[in-house]
């Protein structure tokens, strides 16, 4: 390599050579799905003002996840602080490239997606825009790093500041919904995005320079006298009786508040855009009740937290230090449930908590119609309990993965799950009669819930083989499962429309749920022993 920079180029797109295709593949898998499902439903006319309002939020989502990927491989720019080269090179080399690499990729994805659905979909804005974003956050997570009081709400400005200009884009900024699309990149946008990123480079190099000195931003102290008031450790004179109390505390500091702290952040950006935009109380109650559906996805990033028992985000691997804990491997993969169940509890209680407060804020004032709202007429009261068991079936499963500490088995899976989404629709569109897509729609989910049966069985077998789980713990696994499958047997009966194997796909998820009582001592024992 002739130049530092160019070697810290290669090293960029060496990392990518693994997180590459699964950030594209999550980047465009929504997409591709979406519009696959509606092309099956016989819309072809893209102009239809529903559709601007689906491009506007696939390009959010798209350049979200690629750069989620992007922003993985590079890895923090506290690693380079060693290198012989100026802080304003360092921030170059990694702003720069991220730029390019995301603003590409939003400009082939989107000319794919045009060519493969026959779209008409603008391509220069959004990915000029996604450069110039990727340049902002970046300049905002250097500038904030390792300062947990002031990263959240500088996060959440820079957020909306770019969230209202792209919005201003696609109608106005204060609409409800995109009202047309961003056609035609103008010489004033173009000045705006430069600028924008002339200034996102100088906050970087201000930021990055000051950790390379080890100077930290001011504190205003709420977060360590959060600590103090709600973390009974040894500093106050109560020590830790057990190796397993210990171990609890630290795994709770190290991965039990991200989930709730999250949702704390979520709902207060939440309701900050519905006092900007709308101001509507059953759009706020709309807000919350999805809110609880989206619990499950939170729940992913939760779970490969929770799963993490490496020395950094990139290496899942156990290192030394924590292998030789005086604990068997049992009671550090209970221990780590353990934390996984307290933080999926403590998150959904705010969330049900915040719910049931608007709920009855708003009956009270009689800003909300009596009775059940239409969005909500086709949810039943199983909707509640599953807005807790799913954020728990996706952390366990993924944090279990995660215990594995193999990053290459986790991004196959991964890639696959992703793979399968874009080419079921697309095989079943081309290669499929209308009669063979409807056997097929009705086989996928009895033959996902059969294996999602048969690959716990499997993980209670292997895990009582090898004495990692009790036959109590078997028993009681078998004894929920089959009570909460007896519930909702009951409830399915009375909706004759639902087909069976939709009860069938709920009766294996519903096995999952007990699952990481089986998986996650075994992803542990082969960590720890590998």
């Amino acid at each position: 390599m002739r130049s530092i920079p160019v070697a810290m180029t290669w090293e960029l797109l060496s990392q990518l050579r693994w997180t590459l295709p699964v950030s594209v593949l999550g980047a465009n898998a929504m997409p591709v799905f979406l519009l696959s499902a509606l092309r099956l439903q016989g819309l072809t006319e893209w102009d239809d003002p529903s559709t601007i309002v689906i491009h506007f939020m696939l390009v959010q989502v798209s350049m979200f996840c690629f750069a989620a990927g992007v922003f993985a491989a590079q890895g923090a720019p506290a690693w380079l602080f060693a290198y012989p080269i100026r802080t304003t090179t360092l921030v170059a080399s990694q702003m720069f490239s991220a730029m390019l690499l995301v603003g590409l990729e939003m400009f082939v994805s989107g000319a794919a997606l045009n060519a493969l659905f026959d779209l008409n979909w603008p391509l220069w804005g959004p990915a000029l825009f996604a450069a110039t974003s990727v340049a902002a956050i970046q300049a905002t997570l250097w500038l904030t790093e390792k300062s947990p009081a002031w990263l959240p709400w500088a996060f959440a400005l820079v957020a909306a500041l770019l969230g209202f200009w792209l919005k201003s884009r696609y109608g106005e900024a204060i609409a409800v919904k995109p009202t047309r699309y961003w056609s035609e990149v103008t010489p004033s946008e173009i000045l705006t995005m430069l600028a924008v990123t002339a200034l996102s480079f100088y906050v970087a190099v201000i930021g990055v320079a000051r950790q390379r000195r080890g100077d930290v931003l001011p504190s205003f102290g709420v977060v360590a006298w959060f600590e103090r008031t709600f973390d009974a450790t040894p500093e106050v004179g109560q020590p830790f009786r057990t190796p397993a109390q210990a171990q609890f505390w630290y795994e709770w500091q190290q991965k039990g508040w991200p989930m709730p702290a999250a949702v704390i952040f979520g709902m207060v950006v939440g309701s900050g855009g519905w006092l900007i935009f709308s101001r509507d109380g059953h759009d706020l109650l709309n807000g919350f009740y999805a809110g609880g559906g989206m619990l499950s996805a939170l729940a992913m990033v939760g779970g490969l937290i929770l799963g993490n028992s490496g020395q950094g985000d990139a290496n899942f691997g156990m290192g030394h230090f924590l292998a030789t804990r005086p604990m068997t491997s049992v009671e550090m993969s209970q221990t780590i449930l353990k934390v996984g169940a307290k933080s999926v509890l403590i998150t959904w209680s705010l969330w049900a908590a915040a719910f049931a407060a608007i709920w009855l804020t708003l009956r009270t004032l009689n800003a909300i119609p009596p009775g059940v709202p239409a969005d909500w007429r086709h949810f039943g009261w199983w909707y509640v309990p599953a807005t807790l068991l799913g954020p728990w079936i996706v952390a366990g499963l993924l944090g279990s993965l995660g215990l594995t500490g193999n990053p290459s088995l986790m991004l196959k899976l991964f890639g696959a799950f992703f793979l399968l989404i874009i080419a079921l629709p697309l095989l079943e569109q081309h290669l499929l009669s209308h009669a063979a897509r409807q056997h097929v729609e009705r086989a996928i989910p009895a033959a996902l819930g059969a294996v999602f049966v048969l690959g716990t069985a499997w993980a209670f077998v292997a895990a009582r083989r090898r004495n990692l789980i009790a036959s109590r713990t078997v028993w009681a696994a078998i004894g929920a499962w089959v009570m909460l499958s007896a519930l909702v047997m009951l409830e399915l009966r009375q909706h004759s429309e639902i087909p069976l194997a939709a009860s069938v796909f709920a009766i294996g998820l519903l096995a999952t749920a007990a699952a990481p009582l089986a998986t996650a001592p075994l992803a542990l024992t082969w960590n720890r022993n590998r």
